[in-house]
């Protein structure tokens, strides 16, 4: 019974790794559009009731812009934003974020991290750039320096006019933009952006990676469609988020508006194949999908922020109004949390995350030690019984169909167990205990921020990426049939042979896992031999056996 339950055990481990490397999470359905009431409507309404969804006061808003005169320039220029978090470049043609650097952080090829992607194509556009049925705006605007930013004002004089302001926001990884726009630019859409960040092939070959998907926020959850999941333009309701924009593994770039939007719109752009660099889509001529996003104000002027940050779950968690949804651990998600605070303390301790996952599972298995000792105890006691037990099954094997004979022998075989002072589940109940641990740990070391470029020693450079050498993989894959051969052996021959298969299964799929995960594997393996050793030595199986070769030497 103990190693049935052993073999489901694993069994199912196996198949929720599989799972999550080759089922992802399914696409959310696009909300229902709802109808937007015009502005004298929803006067109307506020007077005699509460919205249903609360919409943030919004601040003195600029005046719109009015057609009086042609406002530009001549040639284009660059101007930069730096704080301690951004570094940004605004490129005064479209009046748009060219470069949105985040400081701290950096690409697989140590240059500073981008999170404006590059795409090759005449109608992508850039982050706050307009964008019209012609396509991105491309005109040239005159900009002035203002209090923490710049202003950009363009005019052809007789139609259209828009004015943007952009500046560092008070909170860290934010920008406050303000977007006025008249005559015919009052139709033009925002961009969030198209795509974000360039993947590099490390990344691209992480099972575990996403990136470019776009994501809509409420304080209640949320909301993802799948890049590659998008074949024509859908239109998202403006009402109800409070964020929307791009996510990936590690960091985001979304939109938090101020005033009301009518409808964001998700577009998706095919790259031609000669931009797909490896990784997931290293196919010959395999499309990539981007998407981008362009959000529609209900009225100009417009007001609103954009957050760029890593998925850091204390920056996420200050942030709040359903920011912190983005970083998710799964189904053990609190677990994953808490082990997640301890990681980082250990980290501040010893100043390696290698070293602190090698802590981290040291002290988990210490602290289950009592419960994994009672385990192996119970299993041990349950394969001595098994020839009583076969005798009993051989004693109504004949009867096996008859429901009557098949309780009396269950009945005879708990008689047993009590004889003995054995319980059944003793053995399985602690395992089934681990299980919350095993998943929280899983996701925690494969989404944690905190493990990518985060070096080791010697070979591993990056706790995120495969290990380049597979020498983790393949002591993890020695590690587990080591296990197995110290491990209490007990039921038929056909369920040795598949727990025999385990090992190799485990190792081939664990080959392309991040080294991070693969350390904390490798150690949980080291650390239950030396369980089972311990265990074994205290109820004095292992001086037994020592006493007999000595006896058998002399």
């Amino acid at each position: 019974m103990e190693k049935r339950f052993l073999l489901a055990l694993v069994l199912s481990a196996a198949i929720f790794i599989a799972w999550s490397i080759l089922v992802p999470q399914p696409a959310q359905a696009p909300r229902p559009v709802q109808q937007v009431p015009t502005p004298s409507a929803q006067a109307t309404a506020a007077a005699g009731t509460t919205a249903a969804t609360p919409v943030p006061t919004p601040q003195p808003q600029p005046q719109a812009v009015k057609v009086t005169e042609a406002i530009g320039a001549e040639h284009p220029e660059t101007v930069e934003l730096v704080s301690d978090d951004l570094h940004l470049r605004l490129t005064s043609q479209g009046a748009a974020i060219a470069s949105l650097v985040l400081s701290k952080y950096t690409d697989d090829e140590g240059r500073p991290l981008d999170l404006v992607k590059t795409v090759d194509l005449p109608q992508r556009a850039l982050p706050l750039q307009m964008v019209s049925d012609a396509g991105p705006d491309q005109h040239v605007y005159a900009v002035e320096k203002v209090s923490g930013g710049y202003r950009f004002r363009w005019s052809d004089g007789t139609t259209a006019a828009v004015e943007k302001t952009v500046r560092l926001g008070d909170q860290p990884y934010t920008l406050d933009i303000e977007v006025s726009a008249s005559g015919a630019a009052a139709n033009w859409a925002l961009a969030v952006g198209t795509g974000m960040r360039d993947i590099g092939p490390a990344e691209r070959a992480n099972r575990f990676a996403t990136w470019g998907d776009a994501v809509f926020i409420t304080p209640e959850k949320a909301e993802r469609i799948k890049r590659k999941k998008v074949t024509e333009e859908k239109i998202e309701p403006g009402a109800g988020f409070t964020y929307a924009g791009f996510e990936d593994t590690y960091f985001v770039n979304l939109l938090r508006p101020l005033t009301p939007l009518k409808d964001m719109k998700v577009r998706p752009l095919d790259l031609p194949p000669s931009d797909v660099k490896s990784g997931k889509e290293k196919k010959k001529n395999e499309k990539e999908t981007v998407l981008e996003l362009l959000a529609e104000p209900q009225a100009y002027p417009f007001k609103g922020q954009l957050f760029c940050a890593p998925k850091e779950y204390d920056l996420l968690r200050k942030v709040d109004r359903g920011v912190e949804k983005t970083l998710h651990f799964g189904f053990f998600h609190p677990i994953s949390v808490v082990f997640l605070q301890v990681l980082r303390w250990i980290y501040g301790l010893v100043g390696n995350y290698g070293v602190a996952i090698i802590l981290l599972t040291l002290a988990i298995r210490l602290l289950l030690f009592p419960l994994m000792h009672s385990s192996t105890v119970s299993m041990r006691k349950m394969q001595k019984l098994q020839p009583k037990v076969k005798a009993i099954q051989e004693k109504y094997r004949k009867n096996k169909s008859d429901p009557q004979m098949r309780a009396k022998m269950n009945q005879e075989m708990m008689e047993l167990y009590k004889v003995e002072g054995v319980n059944p589940m003793g053995g399985c109940l602690p395992m089934l205990i681990q299980l919350p641990i095993l998943w929280a740990l899983y996701t925690l070391f494969a989404y944690a921020i905190e493990l990518r470029h985060a070096p080791f020693i010697f070979w591993i450079h990056d706790l995120s990426a495969k290990d380049p050498y597979y020498i983790t993989p393949i002591l993890m894959t020695f590690t587990m049939w080591l296990q197995q051969k110290v491990a209490p052996q007990a039921g038929d021959p056909k369920q040795q042979k598949m727990f025999r298969m385990m090992p190799l299964i485990f190792g081939i799929m664990f080959l392309g896992f991040p080294s991070g995960l693969v350390l904390y594997w490798l150690t949980n393996n080291v650390l239950t031999i030396i369980q089972q050793e311990v265990t074994l030595r205290l109820i004095g199986e292992r001086q037994k056996s020592g006493a007999k070769g000595k006896g058998k030497r002399k």
